[in-house]
């Protein structure tokens, strides 16, 4: 989020104008503390954990700063400019509703999840007011970690990732003094923060997941029918959709696909980028293989998008450095994306390209795999513990929440039985691609 300094000063002017009333609002007894609210930065995985906890009997509400041209403004239950009735100019509107966005959650709240960037003053000069307000009022803090408000460059353990971050997002090695102050304000003062594979310079997460966002996998239905097609005997369609294509290294997936197509596969690369969430959902019933990242570590909304659909995703597993705690301690290892990097991806694509029973396989494994770890009822387990903790003072053992030999939920379904080890493919699968 980058404001012009006239902006930031004018929206400074009229928090200091509205700041009397929003300290009034955490001291005051006020209507019950009853309602969850996620914000505010528009990741649709905000209305994804908002809709599932709805579905347990809570209020739950999504405030956001604006929405991203992938989404649709309906994503989102209200925006800042909602709480002003005036016809205003949208800046002012904006300026003002962080204000009153703020004063509401005082009141209402009893849950706020927010990012490191915290909640609607957290860009303005208050910003660590918004501890000290949430306190006074009574009001529970979780931090939902998802990538801008967490990377500081000169911290990260993977000098690759280093470099991808650099490219798609140059303008946060400048924001690396600030984002650490922020961090470590809420590493020390939030009720609860999940950092996901985000470990590098934080010294604190309460519950070991690598994933801190979930889908509706009721929406994110699988494909009934899988092609046999194997590059020879037919077109392989290989869909790629990056928001920033250095990050999640586009430059190696469109090479390995030309490399494929000049050993003479049939192969079709389907590259989407700013296209509407509706319709990459659609289009992953049309294809049969989902590259999704092979530079930045991990898998997010997109692989899971992937596996909900059935279809077979290639993303980065392979640094020790950031799996190794969530192979252990969590559920990676049933996790049947298959690890790629721009050193492997050629290979592996043309193992899935030749290999119509591996990709049904995968797809299928990866179905399962999201029903139990992506889903609404992940989502429900997670934040129902959370709650039970922050709101019923209850003993629960966060950290272990998806312990292999601790958790209860991890025991509910079967375990996810993939050929993947370490979420690479034995030698046998590549020799008998070969």
């Amino acid at each position: 989020m980058r404001v012009q300094w006239w902006k930031m000063l004018a929206w400074n002017s009229i928090i200091l104008l509205f700041l009397p009333f929003i300290v009034l609002a955490a001291i005051l007894p006020g209507r019950r503390h009853d309602k969850l609210i996620w914000g505010v930065e528009p990741g649709i995985g905000n209305r994804y954990g908002s809709e599932a906890v709805k579905e347990m009997g809570f209020q739950s509400m999504t405030l956001m700063t604006n929405h991203y041209p992938i989404n649709k403004r309906s994503d989102f239950d209200r925006y800042y400019e909602d709480f002003v009735a005036l016809p205003l100019p949208r800046a002012l509107a904006w300026a003002i509703g962080s204000c009153l966005a703020m004063i509401h959650t005082l009141r209402r709240a009893s849950v706020v999840h927010t990012s490191f960037w915290g909640f609607s003053l957290g860009f303005s000069s208050f910003w660590r007011l918004e501890s000290v307000l949430f306190r006074i009022a009574g009001i529970k803090v979780v931090i939902l970690a998802f990538g801008a408000d967490y990377y500081r460059f000169s911290t990260l353990s993977d000098s690759s990732l280093r470099y991808g971050m650099l490219v798609s997002y140059p303008y946060l090695a400048g924001w690396e003094e600030m984002t650490t102050r922020k961090v470590m304000y809420w590493v020390k003062r939030a009720d609860v923060v999940l950092t996901g594979y985000q470990i590098d310079g934080v010294g604190r997460w309460d519950v070991t997941t690598h994933s801190v966002y979930m889908i509706d996998t009721r929406v994110w239905t699988p494909r009934s029918v899988y092609s046999h097609a194997n590059g020879t005997d037919g077109v392989v369609r290989i869909m790629h959709a990056p928001n920033h294509r250095g990050v999640k290294g586009t430059e190696f997936i469109i090479d390995a696909v030309n490399t494929l197509k000049a050993e003479g596969l049939n192969v079709e690369l389907v590259l989407l980028e700013k296209v509407p969430n509706d319709q990459v959902r659609a289009l992953m019933q049309e294809v049969d293989i989902l590259a999704d990242q092979c530079i930045m570590i991990g898998y997010a909304l997109n692989a899971m998008e992937g596996m909900a659909s059935g279809l077979p995703v290639l993303a980065n597993l392979s640094s020790e450095f950031y799996t190794r705690p969530f192979r252990r301690y969590g559920f990676l290892s049933e996790c049947p994306i298959l690890s790629s990097t721009p050193e492997n991806i050629v290979d592996n694509l043309r193992t899935l390209v030749t290999r119509p029973d591996l990709r049904e396989l995968l797809g299928r494994c990866g179905r399962l795999y999201a029903e139990k770890y992506h889903s609404f009822e992940m989502a429900q387990y997670l934040f129902g513990s959370i709650y039970s903790k922050l709101l019923d003072g209850k003993d629960v053992d966060l950290i272990n929440l998806f312990h292999p030999l601790k958790s209860d939920y991890s025991s509910r379904r079967p375990r996810v039985q993939h050929p993947l080890v370490d979420n690479e493919l034995p030698a046998r699968w590549l020799t008998d691609a070969a």
